[in-house]
Protein backbone atom coordinates (compact mmCIF):
# COMPACT_ATOMS: atom_id res chain seq x y z
CA UNK A 1 0.00 0.00 0.00
CA UNK A 2 1.41 3.37 -1.00
CA UNK A 3 1.23 5.83 1.85
CA UNK A 4 -0.42 9.13 0.98
CA UNK A 5 2.12 11.92 0.73
CA UNK A 6 0.03 14.48 2.55
CA UNK A 7 0.08 12.66 5.90
CA UNK A 8 2.97 14.84 7.01
CA UNK A 9 3.79 18.38 5.98
CA UNK A 10 7.20 18.36 7.64
CA UNK A 11 9.00 17.73 4.38
CA UNK A 12 8.33 18.53 0.80
CA UNK A 13 5.30 16.66 -0.53
CA UNK A 14 3.52 15.80 -3.75
CA UNK A 15 0.39 17.90 -3.91
CA UNK A 16 -2.54 17.85 -6.32
CA UNK A 17 -4.23 20.73 -8.11
CA UNK A 18 -7.97 21.29 -8.29
CA UNK A 19 -10.08 22.76 -11.06
CA UNK A 20 -13.34 24.57 -10.26
CA UNK A 21 -15.41 21.58 -11.37
CA UNK A 22 -14.17 18.00 -11.41
CA UNK A 23 -11.06 17.53 -9.35
CA UNK A 24 -7.93 17.50 -11.50
CA UNK A 25 -5.69 14.92 -9.91
CA UNK A 26 -2.53 15.52 -11.91
CA UNK A 27 0.39 15.94 -9.55
CA UNK A 28 2.19 19.21 -8.89
CA UNK A 29 5.32 18.84 -6.76
CA UNK A 30 6.25 21.32 -4.03
CA UNK A 31 9.58 19.95 -2.86
CA UNK A 32 11.09 23.05 -1.30
CA UNK A 33 8.13 24.40 0.62
CA UNK A 34 8.42 24.67 4.43
CA UNK A 35 5.52 23.26 6.38
CA UNK A 36 4.73 26.45 8.25
CA UNK A 37 4.14 28.38 5.05
CA UNK A 38 2.11 25.77 3.19
CA UNK A 39 -1.43 26.95 2.54
CA UNK A 40 -0.29 30.54 2.04
CA UNK A 41 -1.63 30.77 -1.52
CA UNK A 42 -4.85 29.79 -3.23
CA UNK A 43 -2.91 27.31 -5.38
CA UNK A 44 -1.55 25.60 -2.31
CA UNK A 45 -4.96 25.47 -0.66
CA UNK A 46 -6.48 23.94 -3.77
CA UNK A 47 -3.63 21.43 -3.86
CA UNK A 48 -4.46 20.35 -0.34
CA UNK A 49 -8.14 19.94 -1.13
CA UNK A 50 -7.19 18.00 -4.26
CA UNK A 51 -5.24 15.52 -2.14
CA UNK A 52 -8.40 14.89 -0.12
CA UNK A 53 -10.48 14.14 -3.21
CA UNK A 54 -7.78 11.83 -4.49
CA UNK A 55 -8.34 9.58 -1.48
CA UNK A 56 -11.76 8.68 -2.90
CA UNK A 57 -9.97 6.89 -5.74
CA UNK A 58 -8.93 4.14 -3.32
CA UNK A 59 -12.59 3.24 -2.66
CA UNK A 60 -13.30 1.84 -6.13
CA UNK A 61 -11.69 -0.20 -7.48
CA UNK A 62 -9.69 -1.80 -4.74
CA UNK A 63 -10.00 -3.57 -1.43
CA UNK A 64 -13.17 -1.75 -0.37
CA UNK A 65 -14.81 -3.07 -3.54
CA UNK A 66 -13.76 -6.62 -2.68
CA UNK A 67 -15.14 -6.33 0.85
CA UNK A 68 -18.41 -4.81 -0.38
CA UNK A 69 -19.08 -7.13 -3.32
CA UNK A 70 -17.24 -10.45 -2.83
CA UNK A 71 -18.59 -10.84 0.72
CA UNK A 72 -22.11 -10.11 -0.47
CA UNK A 73 -24.18 -11.67 -3.24
CA UNK A 74 -22.84 -9.70 -6.20
CA UNK A 75 -19.42 -11.01 -7.21
CA UNK A 76 -16.88 -13.73 -6.64
CA UNK A 77 -13.21 -14.10 -7.52
CA UNK A 78 -12.78 -17.84 -8.12
CA UNK A 79 -9.53 -19.72 -8.48
CA UNK A 80 -8.86 -20.32 -12.17
CA UNK A 81 -7.83 -23.68 -13.68
CA UNK A 82 -4.32 -24.31 -14.83
CA UNK A 83 -2.32 -22.46 -12.27
CA UNK A 84 -3.12 -19.04 -13.66
CA UNK A 85 -2.82 -17.69 -10.16
CA UNK A 86 -3.72 -18.61 -6.64
CA UNK A 87 -3.99 -16.09 -3.85
CA UNK A 88 -3.55 -18.51 -0.97
CA UNK A 89 -7.26 -18.53 -0.24
CA UNK A 90 -7.80 -14.78 0.35
CA UNK A 91 -10.67 -14.51 -2.12
CA UNK A 92 -12.08 -17.82 -0.91
CA UNK A 93 -12.19 -16.31 2.58
CA UNK A 94 -14.21 -13.34 1.36
CA UNK A 95 -16.79 -15.55 -0.32
CA UNK A 96 -17.04 -18.15 2.45
CA UNK A 97 -17.02 -15.56 5.27
CA UNK A 98 -13.94 -17.14 6.84
CA UNK A 99 -11.84 -13.99 6.77
CA UNK A 100 -9.35 -13.17 9.51
CA UNK A 101 -7.49 -10.10 10.69
CA UNK A 102 -4.76 -11.06 8.20
CA UNK A 103 -6.96 -11.31 5.10
CA UNK A 104 -5.39 -8.98 2.54
CA UNK A 105 -8.53 -7.07 1.59
CA UNK A 106 -9.35 -6.50 5.27
CA UNK A 107 -5.88 -5.12 5.98
CA UNK A 108 -5.71 -3.03 2.82
CA UNK A 109 -9.18 -1.55 3.18
CA UNK A 110 -8.47 -0.54 6.78
CA UNK A 111 -5.25 1.08 5.60
CA UNK A 112 -6.98 2.94 2.75
CA UNK A 113 -9.69 4.28 5.06
CA UNK A 114 -7.41 5.34 7.90
CA UNK A 115 -4.86 6.91 5.57
CA UNK A 116 -7.63 8.89 3.86
CA UNK A 117 -8.88 10.13 7.23
CA UNK A 118 -5.34 11.19 8.13
CA UNK A 119 -5.13 13.14 4.87
CA UNK A 120 -8.42 14.88 5.68
CA UNK A 121 -7.31 15.74 9.21
CA UNK A 122 -4.01 17.20 8.06
CA UNK A 123 -5.77 19.28 5.44
CA UNK A 124 -8.34 20.57 7.92
CA UNK A 125 -5.51 21.60 10.22
CA UNK A 126 -3.91 23.73 7.51
CA UNK A 127 -7.20 25.16 6.21
CA UNK A 128 -8.22 26.32 9.66
CA UNK A 129 -5.14 28.55 9.76
CA UNK A 130 -5.11 29.64 6.12
CA UNK A 131 -5.26 33.42 5.79
CA UNK A 132 -5.54 33.56 2.02
CA UNK A 133 -9.22 32.57 2.09
CA UNK A 134 -12.23 34.67 2.91
CA UNK A 135 -14.41 33.46 5.76
CA UNK A 136 -17.01 32.09 3.33
CA UNK A 137 -14.39 30.37 1.15
CA UNK A 138 -12.76 28.79 4.18
CA UNK A 139 -16.10 27.56 5.51
CA UNK A 140 -16.99 25.92 2.21
CA UNK A 141 -13.64 24.21 1.70
CA UNK A 142 -13.63 23.01 5.29
CA UNK A 143 -17.13 21.64 4.79
CA UNK A 144 -15.99 19.75 1.67
CA UNK A 145 -13.02 18.18 3.43
CA UNK A 146 -15.04 17.34 6.52
CA UNK A 147 -17.61 15.75 4.21
CA UNK A 148 -15.02 13.49 2.59
CA UNK A 149 -13.71 12.59 6.05
CA UNK A 150 -17.25 11.74 7.14
CA UNK A 151 -17.65 9.50 4.09
CA UNK A 152 -14.56 7.52 5.09
CA UNK A 153 -15.78 7.21 8.67
CA UNK A 154 -19.11 5.97 7.32
CA UNK A 155 -17.23 3.28 5.38
CA UNK A 156 -15.33 2.25 8.51
CA UNK A 157 -18.48 2.18 10.65
CA UNK A 158 -20.15 0.01 8.03
CA UNK A 159 -17.24 -2.43 7.69
CA UNK A 160 -15.86 -2.55 11.25
CA UNK A 161 -18.37 -0.85 13.55
CA UNK A 162 -16.01 -0.03 16.41
CA UNK A 163 -13.20 2.17 15.12
CA UNK A 164 -10.90 4.94 16.33
CA UNK A 165 -12.37 8.42 16.08
CA UNK A 166 -9.59 10.92 15.43
CA UNK A 167 -10.43 14.43 14.28
CA UNK A 168 -7.42 16.43 15.53
CA UNK A 169 -4.28 16.16 13.41
CA UNK A 170 -2.17 17.54 16.26
CA UNK A 171 -3.19 14.66 18.53
CA UNK A 172 -0.41 12.07 18.14
CA UNK A 173 -1.59 9.68 20.87
CA UNK A 174 -2.45 6.16 19.77
CA UNK A 175 -6.26 6.06 19.70
CA UNK A 176 -8.54 3.38 21.09
CA UNK A 177 -11.58 1.99 19.29
CA UNK A 178 -14.81 3.84 19.98
CA UNK A 179 -18.16 2.08 19.88
CA UNK A 180 -20.16 2.05 16.68
CA UNK A 181 -22.81 4.12 18.48
CA UNK A 182 -20.27 6.79 19.47
CA UNK A 183 -18.87 7.14 15.96
CA UNK A 184 -22.37 7.01 14.46
CA UNK A 185 -23.56 9.84 16.73
CA UNK A 186 -20.52 11.90 15.75
CA UNK A 187 -21.24 11.24 12.07
CA UNK A 188 -24.85 12.40 12.34
CA UNK A 189 -23.79 15.57 14.15
CA UNK A 190 -20.88 16.24 11.79
CA UNK A 191 -22.72 15.72 8.50
CA UNK A 192 -25.73 17.71 9.70
CA UNK A 193 -23.43 20.58 10.70
CA UNK A 194 -21.66 20.83 7.35
CA UNK A 195 -24.49 19.91 4.95
CA UNK A 196 -25.66 23.40 4.10
CA UNK A 197 -22.12 24.80 4.04
CA UNK A 198 -21.14 22.45 1.21
CA UNK A 199 -21.24 23.65 -2.42
CA UNK A 200 -24.56 23.56 -4.24
CA UNK A 201 -25.46 20.59 -6.39
CA UNK A 202 -24.62 21.73 -9.92
CA UNK A 203 -22.63 20.69 -12.97
CA UNK A 204 -20.01 23.26 -11.98
CA UNK A 205 -19.47 21.39 -8.72
CA UNK A 206 -19.25 17.92 -10.19
CA UNK A 207 -16.57 15.95 -8.33
CA UNK A 208 -16.97 17.97 -5.13
CA UNK A 209 -18.60 16.97 -1.86
CA UNK A 210 -21.80 18.95 -2.28
CA UNK A 211 -25.00 19.50 -0.35
CA UNK A 212 -26.37 16.54 -2.31
CA UNK A 213 -23.47 14.36 -1.13
CA UNK A 214 -24.10 15.36 2.48
CA UNK A 215 -27.82 14.61 2.45
CA UNK A 216 -27.28 11.34 0.56
CA UNK A 217 -24.76 10.34 3.22
CA UNK A 218 -27.29 11.20 5.93
CA UNK A 219 -29.87 9.04 4.16
CA UNK A 220 -27.37 6.12 4.12
CA UNK A 221 -26.62 6.58 7.82
CA UNK A 222 -30.28 6.59 8.82
CA UNK A 223 -31.28 3.77 6.45
CA UNK A 224 -28.71 1.40 7.96
CA UNK A 225 -29.19 2.41 11.59
CA UNK A 226 -31.44 -0.51 12.50
CA UNK A 227 -29.20 -3.08 10.79
CA UNK A 228 -26.17 -1.58 12.53
CA UNK A 229 -27.82 -1.80 15.93
CA UNK A 230 -27.49 1.91 16.70
CA UNK A 231 -30.14 4.16 18.17
CA UNK A 232 -31.43 7.29 16.50
CA UNK A 233 -33.07 10.35 18.00
CA UNK A 234 -36.44 10.14 16.25
CA UNK A 235 -37.78 7.95 13.46
CA UNK A 236 -34.78 6.85 11.38
CA UNK A 237 -36.82 5.95 8.30
CA UNK A 238 -38.65 9.28 8.33
CA UNK A 239 -35.24 10.95 8.43
CA UNK A 240 -34.22 8.89 5.38
CA UNK A 241 -37.29 10.18 3.56
CA UNK A 242 -36.54 13.78 4.54
CA UNK A 243 -32.90 13.52 3.43
CA UNK A 244 -33.89 11.90 0.12
CA UNK A 245 -36.47 14.62 -0.50
CA UNK A 246 -33.72 17.20 0.01
CA UNK A 247 -31.58 15.54 -2.66
CA UNK A 248 -34.47 15.00 -5.06
CA UNK A 249 -35.24 18.71 -4.84
CA UNK A 250 -31.73 19.65 -5.99
CA UNK A 251 -30.24 19.98 -9.45
CA UNK A 252 -30.17 16.26 -10.26
CA UNK A 253 -32.22 14.18 -12.67
CA UNK A 254 -32.22 10.60 -13.90
CA UNK A 255 -30.18 10.34 -17.10
CA UNK A 256 -32.52 9.46 -19.94
CA UNK A 257 -30.24 6.61 -20.97
CA UNK A 258 -29.24 4.43 -18.00
CA UNK A 259 -25.95 3.47 -19.68
CA UNK A 260 -24.82 7.12 -19.83
CA UNK A 261 -23.91 6.79 -16.16
CA UNK A 262 -21.14 4.37 -17.10
CA UNK A 263 -19.67 5.52 -20.41
CA UNK A 264 -16.06 6.64 -20.60
CA UNK A 265 -17.02 10.34 -20.58
CA UNK A 266 -19.60 10.09 -17.80
CA UNK A 267 -18.64 13.34 -16.09
CA UNK A 268 -21.67 14.99 -17.72
CA UNK A 269 -24.12 12.82 -15.82
CA UNK A 270 -27.01 14.72 -14.23
CA UNK A 271 -27.46 11.75 -11.90
CA UNK A 272 -24.04 11.74 -10.26
CA UNK A 273 -24.03 13.03 -6.68
CA UNK A 274 -20.55 12.07 -5.44
CA UNK A 275 -17.97 11.03 -8.01
CA UNK A 276 -14.47 9.63 -8.04
CA UNK A 277 -12.83 11.44 -10.94
CA UNK A 278 -10.49 9.39 -13.13
CA UNK A 279 -8.41 10.04 -16.22
CA UNK A 280 -6.86 7.72 -18.78
CA UNK A 281 -3.52 9.36 -17.99
CA UNK A 282 -3.62 8.42 -14.29
CA UNK A 283 -0.51 6.62 -13.12
CA UNK A 284 -1.52 5.83 -9.55
CA UNK A 285 -4.82 5.30 -7.80
CA UNK A 286 -6.18 4.85 -11.31
CA UNK A 287 -9.33 3.12 -12.50
CA UNK A 288 -8.04 -0.35 -13.33
CA UNK A 289 -11.36 -2.15 -13.09
CA UNK A 290 -10.99 -3.75 -16.53
CA UNK A 291 -7.92 -5.59 -15.17
CA UNK A 292 -9.95 -7.11 -12.35
CA UNK A 293 -12.73 -8.68 -14.43
CA UNK A 294 -11.70 -9.34 -18.04
CA UNK A 295 -10.22 -12.60 -19.33
CA UNK A 296 -6.75 -12.38 -20.82
CA UNK A 297 -8.16 -12.65 -24.34
CA UNK A 298 -11.26 -10.47 -23.94
CA UNK A 299 -9.11 -7.66 -25.28
CA UNK A 300 -9.27 -9.25 -28.73
CA UNK A 301 -13.07 -9.18 -28.84
CA UNK A 302 -13.23 -5.67 -27.39
CA UNK A 303 -10.36 -4.24 -29.43
CA UNK A 304 -8.30 -3.21 -26.38
CA UNK A 305 -4.58 -3.12 -25.66
CA UNK A 306 -4.55 -4.01 -21.97
CA UNK A 307 -3.14 -6.71 -19.74
CA UNK A 308 -5.88 -8.27 -17.61
CA UNK A 309 -6.03 -10.56 -14.57
CA UNK A 310 -9.03 -12.83 -15.26
CA UNK A 311 -10.32 -12.41 -11.73
CA UNK A 312 -13.65 -11.18 -10.49
CA UNK A 313 -16.93 -12.29 -12.09
CA UNK A 314 -20.59 -12.23 -11.11
CA UNK A 315 -22.21 -14.75 -8.81
CA UNK A 316 -24.35 -16.85 -11.20
CA UNK A 317 -27.72 -16.62 -9.48
CA UNK A 318 -27.31 -12.85 -9.22
CA UNK A 319 -27.10 -12.65 -13.02
CA UNK A 320 -30.18 -14.89 -13.28
CA UNK A 321 -32.21 -12.31 -11.35
CA UNK A 322 -32.26 -10.20 -14.51
CA UNK A 323 -35.02 -10.48 -17.08
CA UNK A 324 -32.97 -10.87 -20.25
CA UNK A 325 -35.27 -8.35 -21.94
CA UNK A 326 -34.08 -5.79 -19.40
CA UNK A 327 -31.46 -3.61 -21.17
CA UNK A 328 -29.54 -3.59 -17.91
CA UNK A 329 -28.77 -7.29 -18.39
CA UNK A 330 -26.64 -6.82 -21.53
CA UNK A 331 -25.51 -3.46 -20.19
CA UNK A 332 -24.15 -4.99 -17.00
CA UNK A 333 -22.62 -8.32 -18.03
CA UNK A 334 -20.31 -9.62 -20.72
CA UNK A 335 -21.52 -13.15 -21.46
CA UNK A 336 -21.45 -15.70 -24.26
CA UNK A 337 -18.99 -16.71 -26.95
CA UNK A 338 -16.35 -14.09 -27.72
CA UNK A 339 -15.11 -13.45 -31.27
CA UNK A 340 -12.18 -11.50 -32.65
CA UNK A 341 -13.52 -7.98 -33.09
CA UNK A 342 -15.30 -7.49 -36.41
CA UNK A 343 -15.12 -11.19 -37.32
CA UNK A 344 -16.95 -14.45 -36.74
CA UNK A 345 -13.76 -16.19 -35.63
CA UNK A 346 -14.07 -17.71 -32.17
CA UNK A 347 -11.50 -16.82 -29.58
CA UNK A 348 -9.91 -19.90 -28.00
CA UNK A 349 -8.31 -19.87 -24.55
CA UNK A 350 -4.79 -21.15 -23.94
CA UNK A 351 -6.46 -24.27 -22.55
CA UNK A 352 -7.98 -25.00 -25.97
CA UNK A 353 -11.51 -24.07 -24.96
CA UNK A 354 -13.82 -21.51 -26.60
CA UNK A 355 -13.81 -18.19 -24.77
CA UNK A 356 -17.46 -18.51 -23.78
CA UNK A 357 -18.36 -16.55 -20.66
CA UNK A 358 -20.98 -18.77 -19.08
CA UNK A 359 -23.29 -17.46 -16.39
CA UNK A 360 -22.71 -20.57 -14.30
CA UNK A 361 -19.30 -20.87 -12.65
CA UNK A 362 -18.56 -24.58 -12.29
CA UNK A 363 -16.03 -25.82 -9.77
CA UNK A 364 -13.98 -28.71 -11.17
CA UNK A 365 -13.88 -31.89 -9.01
CA UNK A 366 -10.41 -32.89 -7.94
CA UNK A 367 -9.00 -29.35 -7.94
CA UNK A 368 -9.59 -28.57 -4.27
CA UNK A 369 -7.07 -26.44 -2.35
CA UNK A 370 -5.79 -26.37 1.21
CA UNK A 371 -7.86 -29.30 2.41
CA UNK A 372 -11.12 -27.46 1.68
CA UNK A 373 -13.90 -28.06 -0.82
CA UNK A 374 -12.87 -24.89 -2.69
CA UNK A 375 -11.54 -25.83 -6.13
CA UNK A 376 -10.76 -24.11 -9.40
CA UNK A 377 -13.00 -23.24 -12.34
CA UNK A 378 -12.32 -22.96 -16.05
CA UNK A 379 -10.62 -19.79 -17.26
CA UNK A 380 -13.64 -18.58 -19.18
CA UNK A 381 -16.36 -19.25 -16.59
CA UNK A 382 -18.41 -16.38 -15.25
CA UNK A 383 -20.20 -13.25 -16.46
CA UNK A 384 -17.75 -10.35 -16.56
CA UNK A 385 -18.45 -6.73 -15.82
CA UNK A 386 -19.66 -4.76 -18.81
CA UNK A 387 -21.26 -1.95 -16.84
CA UNK A 388 -18.56 0.64 -17.39
CA UNK A 389 -17.86 0.74 -21.10
CA UNK A 390 -14.26 0.36 -22.20
CA UNK A 391 -12.97 3.12 -24.45
CA UNK A 392 -11.80 1.91 -27.87
CA UNK A 393 -8.33 3.31 -27.26
CA UNK A 394 -8.00 1.89 -23.74
CA UNK A 395 -4.39 0.89 -23.09
CA UNK A 396 -3.82 1.57 -19.40
CA UNK A 397 -6.30 3.34 -17.12
CA UNK A 398 -10.04 3.79 -17.57
CA UNK A 399 -11.41 7.28 -18.10
CA UNK A 400 -14.77 6.36 -16.54
CA UNK A 401 -15.58 8.13 -13.28
CA UNK A 402 -17.14 6.07 -10.51
CA UNK A 403 -20.31 7.56 -9.06
CA UNK A 404 -20.26 6.61 -5.39
CA UNK A 405 -23.70 8.18 -4.92
CA UNK A 406 -26.21 8.64 -7.70
CA UNK A 407 -29.84 9.66 -7.89
CA UNK A 408 -31.30 6.23 -8.74
CA UNK A 409 -29.98 4.97 -5.39
CA UNK A 410 -31.72 7.89 -3.64
CA UNK A 411 -35.05 6.98 -5.28
CA UNK A 412 -34.70 3.39 -4.11
CA UNK A 413 -33.61 4.39 -0.60
CA UNK A 414 -36.72 6.53 -0.24
CA UNK A 415 -38.94 3.72 -1.54
CA UNK A 416 -37.42 1.32 0.99
CA UNK A 417 -37.80 3.79 3.85
CA UNK A 418 -41.46 4.39 2.94
CA UNK A 419 -42.17 0.67 3.12
CA UNK A 420 -40.20 0.09 6.31
CA UNK A 421 -41.96 2.99 8.05
CA UNK A 422 -45.49 2.11 6.95
CA UNK A 423 -45.59 5.05 4.55
CA UNK A 424 -47.22 5.37 1.15
CA UNK A 425 -46.96 2.15 -0.86
CA UNK A 426 -48.20 4.06 -3.91
CA UNK A 427 -45.34 6.55 -3.66
CA UNK A 428 -42.81 3.76 -3.15
CA UNK A 429 -44.21 1.99 -6.21
CA UNK A 430 -43.95 5.16 -8.27
CA UNK A 431 -40.31 5.65 -7.29
CA UNK A 432 -39.34 2.09 -8.21
CA UNK A 433 -41.25 2.32 -11.48
CA UNK A 434 -39.37 5.48 -12.45
CA UNK A 435 -36.17 3.41 -12.31
CA UNK A 436 -37.72 0.57 -14.30
CA UNK A 437 -39.19 2.89 -16.91
CA UNK A 438 -35.81 4.50 -17.44
CA UNK A 439 -34.22 1.06 -17.85
CA UNK A 440 -36.80 -0.36 -20.28
CA UNK A 441 -37.63 2.89 -22.04
CA UNK A 442 -41.36 2.51 -21.37
CA UNK A 443 -43.90 1.58 -18.69
CA UNK A 444 -44.58 -1.98 -19.88
CA UNK A 445 -42.62 -3.49 -16.99
CA UNK A 446 -44.03 -1.30 -14.23
CA UNK A 447 -45.10 -2.93 -10.99
CA UNK A 448 -48.72 -2.61 -9.88
CA UNK A 449 -47.40 -2.39 -6.34
CA UNK A 450 -44.08 -3.01 -4.59
CA UNK A 451 -42.96 -4.60 -1.35
CA UNK A 452 -39.52 -4.83 0.24
CA UNK A 453 -38.63 -7.89 -1.84
CA UNK A 454 -39.23 -5.94 -5.06
CA UNK A 455 -37.20 -2.99 -3.76
CA UNK A 456 -34.35 -5.34 -2.89
CA UNK A 457 -34.54 -6.86 -6.38
CA UNK A 458 -34.55 -3.47 -8.05
CA UNK A 459 -31.51 -2.40 -6.05
CA UNK A 460 -29.72 -5.54 -7.27
CA UNK A 461 -30.67 -4.88 -10.89
CA UNK A 462 -29.89 -1.18 -10.88
CA UNK A 463 -26.83 -1.07 -8.61
CA UNK A 464 -24.90 -4.24 -9.52
CA UNK A 465 -21.11 -3.89 -9.08
CA UNK A 466 -21.52 -0.51 -7.31
CA UNK A 467 -20.35 -1.54 -3.81
CA UNK A 468 -23.78 -1.93 -2.21
CA UNK A 469 -24.13 -5.74 -2.20
CA UNK A 470 -22.83 -6.50 1.30
CA UNK A 471 -24.58 -3.56 2.95
CA UNK A 472 -27.88 -4.32 1.25
CA UNK A 473 -27.62 -8.05 2.00
CA UNK A 474 -27.15 -7.31 5.70
CA UNK A 475 -30.06 -4.89 5.77
CA UNK A 476 -32.39 -7.33 3.95
CA UNK A 477 -31.30 -10.28 6.11
CA UNK A 478 -29.62 -12.42 3.41
CA UNK A 479 -25.94 -11.83 4.13
CA UNK A 480 -25.26 -15.54 4.69
CA UNK A 481 -26.98 -16.52 1.42
CA UNK A 482 -24.63 -16.19 -1.57
CA UNK A 483 -25.90 -16.32 -5.13
CA UNK A 484 -23.29 -18.80 -6.28
CA UNK A 485 -24.88 -22.09 -5.30
CA UNK A 486 -24.51 -25.80 -5.95
CA UNK A 487 -27.11 -25.52 -8.73
CA UNK A 488 -24.95 -22.96 -10.55
CA UNK A 489 -21.64 -24.77 -10.22
CA UNK A 490 -20.42 -24.37 -6.66
CA UNK A 491 -19.19 -27.47 -4.89
CA UNK A 492 -21.82 -28.63 -2.44
CA UNK A 493 -19.10 -28.80 0.19
CA UNK A 494 -18.55 -25.05 0.16
CA UNK A 495 -20.78 -23.54 2.82
CA UNK A 496 -20.74 -19.84 3.69
CA UNK A 497 -20.18 -19.28 7.40
CA UNK A 498 -22.93 -17.50 9.30
CA UNK A 499 -23.20 -15.60 12.56
CA UNK A 500 -24.05 -12.07 13.55
CA UNK A 501 -20.43 -11.28 14.36
CA UNK A 502 -19.57 -11.70 10.66
CA UNK A 503 -21.59 -8.58 9.87
CA UNK A 504 -18.44 -6.76 10.99
CA UNK A 505 -15.00 -7.46 9.64
CA UNK A 506 -12.12 -8.07 12.05
CA UNK A 507 -9.85 -5.16 12.87
CA UNK A 508 -6.68 -5.46 10.82
CA UNK A 509 -3.77 -7.31 12.41
CA UNK A 510 -1.40 -4.93 10.65
CA UNK A 511 -3.19 -1.93 12.17
CA UNK A 512 -2.93 -3.45 15.65
CA UNK A 513 0.81 -4.01 15.21
CA UNK A 514 1.12 -0.26 14.63
CA UNK A 515 -1.35 0.62 17.37
CA UNK A 516 -1.74 -1.92 20.19
CA UNK A 517 -4.49 0.24 21.73
CA UNK A 518 -6.91 -1.16 19.13
CA UNK A 519 -9.32 -3.86 20.27
CA UNK A 520 -10.58 -6.74 18.15
CA UNK A 521 -14.25 -7.06 17.25
CA UNK A 522 -16.25 -9.75 19.11
CA UNK A 523 -16.18 -13.22 17.57
CA UNK A 524 -12.65 -13.00 16.22
CA UNK A 525 -9.39 -14.33 17.62
CA UNK A 526 -7.57 -11.94 19.93
CA UNK A 527 -4.54 -10.10 18.62
CA UNK A 528 -1.19 -11.73 19.25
Amino acid sequence: MKKKTIVSLLVGAAMLAVTPACTNLDETVYDQLPADSFGATTTQVNALVGSVYKTLRTYFPGSCFYLAENSGSGTVTPTRKGGDWYDGGQFRELFMHTWTANTSAVKNAWGDCSTAIGTCNSTISVLQNATVLSDSEKAQKLAEVRGVRAFWYYVMVDFWGNVPLVTDYADKTLPTCQTRQTVYDWLITEVTAIADQCPDASSANYGKFTKGSAYTLLAKLYLNAEAWGVTVNGNAYQKVIEACDKVMGMDYSLDTNWKDNFIASNQNSKEAILAECFSSSDTNNNNYFMNMTLHYKDKFSLGLSVSTWNGVCAQPDYVKLFDQSDPRFVGTYLTGQQYYKGTTTEIITDHGRPLNHTIDVTMIPGTEYDGTAWGSVNQEDGARCWKWTFADDLTNAMENDFHIFRLADVYLMKAEALLRSGGSVAEATSLVNKIRERAYGNATHDYATVDLAKVQLERRLELAWECWSRQDDIRFGVFDKPLWTASSGLSSGVVRSSGDYLKLFPVSQLAWQSNPNLTQNPGYASFK
